[in-house]
């Protein structure tokens, strides 16, 4: 059974489609309202604020729907969850998971994600993310994250996902338009560059992929940046500090469904750079996130 707080997202979701009729400045100021009042909106995101690349990525002025500052003591449950899940894979005999406790906010209005240590051969990362509580389909997503300077062996992500798309099945088509994985940012190089991919038709032997390297100045060295992603029925635009490092016309790969955000960071020792046997899980090796905010 669903609780409030999700039927009241997917009310305003059902009703974006319906406010199209609405002169933009009322649709607008309607969805915002909805946002709010279900406890998407964070009440400390700045009033006003836009995406970075507004007027280029971007055509016009979009309304907040969704958006945490992570100013709180604790990460707040309405808009998100904190998953616990084995993603071992099939390199060596580690094994590693994503843990709740490896979630927290830092006292200082930024969301922590830790990797961590558990025994030998065993690793923990974190994931959240706004399943059943918040998605959308087309609009805006844009986050403020540090990447640690050191990524031996894990990586920090942005990415979309869709749950009756990608997750859980969805139809093998040949297209991602029935739901992709959208990764905004997969900071899997020691380098500062990062990997832009959609993944659709499943995880198994239909699995397809469409990627591309970002090259992304100060990745490492500079205490935060901006990703983001721009989509439309017709296009993707993948944003770095507000410029534009990848776009996606083929209509087979713009996702036509809703999807949720997720924000991430997880060992994949034996596939990312460097291993995480030479990490020294201290403060150096947490993920960062200033803020995430959608608009549509």
């Amino acid at each position: 059974m669903r609780d409030r707080t999700t039927m009241t997202a997917i009310a305003l979701l059902a009703a974006s489609a319906l406010l199209g009729a609405l002169p933009a400045h009322a649709a607008g100021s309607a969805r915002q309202d909805a946002g709010q009042a279900a406890g998407l909106i964070d009440p400390a995101t700045p009033a006003g604020v836009q995406p970075l690349g507004t007027g280029t990525a971007t055509a016009a002025a979009q309304t907040l729907v969704f958006s945490d500052e992570f100013d709180g003591a604790t990460l707040d449950a309405a808009r998100w969850t904190a998953r616990d899940q084995e993603r071992s894979g099939a390199a060596g005999t580690d094994r590693w998971w994503y843990k709740p406790a490896g979630v927290r906010t830092d006292g200082a209005g930024a969301l922590a994600i830790d990797v961590k240590q558990l025994a030998e051969g065993q690793y923990a990362g974190g994931r959240i993310d706004s399943q059943g509580k918040f998605d959308y389909t087309y609009g805006t997503i844009e986050a403020r994250i540090h990447t640690p300077a050191a990524t031996n062996g894990h990586l920090a992500a942005l990415w979309l996902q869709a749950d009756a798309g990608l997750t859980p099945g969805g139809v093998v088509d040949g297209t991602a338009r029935d739901g992709a994985e959208m990764d905004v940012t997969e900071t899997n190089y020691q380098a500062d560059k990062y990997s832009v991919t959609l993944h659709y038709d499943g995880y198994g032997a239909d699995h397809k992929s469409s990627g591309t390297v970002a090259e992304a100045p100060g990745l490492h060295s500079t205490w935060y940046h901006t990703f983001g992603l721009s989509w439309t029925p017709t296009r993707l635009t993948f944003l770095y500090d507000g410029a534009v490092v990848r776009t996606v016309t083929d209509p087979r790969l713009v996702s036509q469904v809703a999807e949720f955000p997720i924000l991430s960071h997880e060992v994949l020792d034996g596939w990312a750079d460097g291993s995480v046997h030479d990490e020294t899980f201290d403060w150096h090796s947490t993920m960062y996130v200033d803020y995430l905010r959608v608009w549509q």
